[in-house]
C-alpha cells in the first residue's frame, strides 16, 4: 500500500510487518484499536474530482461544479488540512492512548466520502485481528444524520463480513470542562488579537455547518448548540456573542439560520466594529471552512469595515490531542461494546 494511502497509526516506530508470524503475534497484542472518522480528504488535488463526485452521487456534478471544488482547494495555497492533520492525530491518538493503556492501540482512518472509506478501515481491523473498535469522530455534536452514518457504515461492514467484532463510539465528551477551556483559549487568543480599540464594541460569533428543515426538525442539536456556545463564552469571559450557521443552500429549501453573514452585517449595523468567528462544527481544519469563512465571511466583515479573525483549530495541538487520549483510553479501559 502506498505511503499516503496507508491508514494504520499505531505507537510503534514502524508499521506492522505482513510476514505471517508478526501478523500473528499481532493479532494477539492489538486487539482494541480507534476508528478515526471523517467527512472527506484528499491526499492529491487531482484526488478531489473524485471527492466531489462521491459527495454528490446520485446528482452527477456538472463539470462547473467539480472546477469549482478543484479551484476551493487550490486557493488555500496549502495540501488539504484535512487529509494532513487526521493522519497526525491519528498518530498522536495511539502514542497518547498506548501509553495511557499500556498497550499498542492502532488508530485506523475511516472516511465517509474518500478513500479510505470505513468500510474499508473496518475491513482492515478485522484483518488485523482487532476484536474491539471504538469509533471517534472528532465534533462536538453527535446526531443520527451526521455521526451516525459513520457508525451504521461501519455496522454493515461487520455483518458483511460474518465478524464477532465488537464496536462502540466515543460520545459524550463535548460539555468536559479541559475541553471547554481549550476551546475557550482559543477565542481568548483570537480575542486579544483585534485592535483595542475595536474590543470594546467586539462580538464573538460561534457558527456551524446548518441543517436542511426548520428548527422544530433539529431541537436537540440546537439546544446542543446553544449550550456549547454558552458554556464557551462563559469561560473566556465573553460578554457579546452569537450563534450563527453556514453553508446554507438557496431558497425555497429552508435551512436552519441566522446565516453568519447576516450576523456580521447586523453586528455592523448594531456597531460592532471587530467580529471574532468560532468555528465548531469540525476541531479539524477544513476547506470548506476556510471557503465559507476566511474567504466568504470575511469579504461580508471587510465591506461592512468590521475588523476579522477566526479562532484557531484544535487540529492535532498537543492540548487536544492529551485531552482526547484520555477521553478514548477511560472508554477503552471500561471496555463499553456491544456485539454487532
Amino acid at each position: 500500500m502506498n505511503e499516503q494511502h496507508r491508514f494504520v497509526h499505531q505507537a510503534e516506530p514502524s508499521p506492522y510487518p505482513v510476514h505471517e508470524e508478526a501478523s500473528t503475534k499481532r493479532a494477539e497484542r492489538a486487539q482494541r484499536a480507534v476508528l478515526l472518522t471523517a467527512y472527506g480528504a484528499c491526499s492529491s488535488i487531482d484526488d478531489v474530482p473524485a471527492l466531489y463526485e462521491h459527495i454528490l452521487r446520485g446528482h452527477k456534478p456538472s463539470a462547473d461544479t467539480i472546477i469549482q471544488g478543484v479551484e476551493r482547494y487550490k486557493q488555500t495555497g496549502v495540501c488539504d488540512p484535512l487529509h494532513a492533520v487526521s493522519r497526525r492525530q491519528a498518530d498522536a491518538l495511539s502514542r497518547l492512548i498506548g501509553t495511557k493503556c499500556g498497550s499498542a492501540i492502532p488508530v485506523y482512518i475511516g472516511c465517509k466520502h474518500s478513500n479510505p472509506f470505513v468500510p474499508e478501515a473496518v475491513n482492515q481491523a478485522m484483518h488485523d485481528g482487532i476484536n474491539q473498535l471504538a469509533v471517534l469522530h472528532l465534533t462536538p455534536f453527535c446526531t443520527p444524520t451526521g455521526t451516525g452514518t459513520y457508525v451504521q457504515e461501519a455496522k454493515k461492514a461487520i455483518a458483511a463480513a460474518g465478524s464477532s467484532l465488537q464496536i462502540s463510539v466515543v460520545a459524550d465528551w463535548q460539555e468536559h470542562p479541559t475541553f471547554i477551556r481549550l476551546i475557550a483559549r482559543r477565542v481568548q487568543d483570537a480575542y486579544r488579537w483585534l485592535p483595542s480599540a475595536s474590543m470594546p464594541t467586539a462580538r464573538v460569533i460561534f457558527t456551524v455547518h446548518s441543517k436542511p428543515g426548520l428548527p422544530t426538525a433539529h431541537k436537540a442539536f440546537i439546544a446542543q448548540y446553544c449550550r456549547l456556545a454558552r458554556l464557551i463564552a462563559e469561560q473566556a469571559e465573553i460578554g457579546h456573542w452569537d450563534i450563527a450557521y453556514r453553508s446554507g443552500m438557496p431558497a425555497p429549501q429552508r435551512w436552519l439560520g441566522p446565516d453568519i453573514k447576516d450576523v456580521i452585517q447586523q453586528a455592523a449595523a448594531d456597531g460592532c466594529q471587530a467580529v471574532v468567528v468560532c468555528e465548531l462544527t469540525s476541531l479539524t481544519d477544513n476547506t470548506e471552512v476556510y471557503h465559507d469563512l476566511g474567504e466568504e465571511a470575511k469579504q461580508v466583515a471587510e465591506q461592512c469595515n468590521v475588523q476579522f479573525v477566526r479562532t484557531e483549530y484544535a487540529n492535532d495541538a498537543f492540548d487536544f490531542m492529551d485531552f482526547m487520549s484520555e477521553i478514548v483510553a477511560a472508554h477503552l479501559l471500561r471496555g463499553d461494546y456491544c456485539s454487532q
